[in-house]
């Protein structure tokens, strides 16, 4: 009887145990992409935006800063990472910042621009790396949504360029050949997948359009 107690207790403990784990890292999960949103939210309102674009921020019910708060924010610890550009998928409802680079801290914050890579609006191949799990961040979550036809736009301080998604395909991470440079313009945007197990990449190619 009490060798039977005891093994009750014990799963009755190792249930509590197992349940309070998970609280913990549901926990966690939520406040990692309430605190990555924000950051989000406030590299977006400090961006120096192409015309039309204050009207995105509105719709999203960004604040718009003014020159003043720009200033201060450049002096702030919450503008560590500033975005050099804003890549908008429309047909999945995103909008994100896109900064330099692709290292933990770049990718921690926003989309990241391969260095090596083309710029937008340069002839060549500007590939863009984002996460898609909510360790690391939701930022190309629901890429595997977008289709062949579908428009993607970058918005830099003084231009917005226009993309139309002409490929889409999946890779293994040793396949390096989408960071080759192109005699075109196009937009390349890659992210792991499937979610969560991450054993190749999803591509998303798209051509510059006038």
């Amino acid at each position: 009887m009490v060798r039977k107690m005891r093994k009750n207790n014990f799963r009755k403990l190792s249930g509590i145990t197992l349940a309070v784990f998970g609280v913990i890292l549901i926990s966690a999960s939520v406040a990692t992409n309430l605190l990555q949103y924000s950051k989000k939210q406030e590299i977006i309102a400090a961006f120096d935006n192409t015309p039309g674009f204050e009207d995105i921020k509105e719709e999203l019910n960004i604040p718009v800063q003014s020159e003043q708060e720009d200033k201060e924010s450049d002096n702030s610890n919450t503008s560590d990472v500033l975005a050099e550009y804003i890549l908008e998928i429309p047909c999945i409802d995103s909008l994100e910042p896109v900064v330099e680079g692709t290292d933990k801290n770049a990718l921690s914050a926003a989309l990241g621009h391969e260095i090596d890579t083309a710029l937008p609006g340069e002839v060549g191949n500007c590939v863009i790396a984002g996460h898609r799990n909510y360790t690391f961040g939701k930022y190309f979550n629901r890429l595997n949504e977008v289709e062949i036809g579908d428009m993607i736009y970058i918005h830099t301080p003084t231009e917005k360029y226009s993309y139309k998604v002409s490929e889409i395909k999946t890779v293994k991470p040793e396949e390096v050949e989408i960071l080759e440079n192109t005699e075109n313009e196009i937009l390349t945007l890659y992210t792991c997948t499937p979610i969560y197990i991450a054993t190749h990449r999803l591509v998303v190619i798209a051509e510059r359009v006038l």
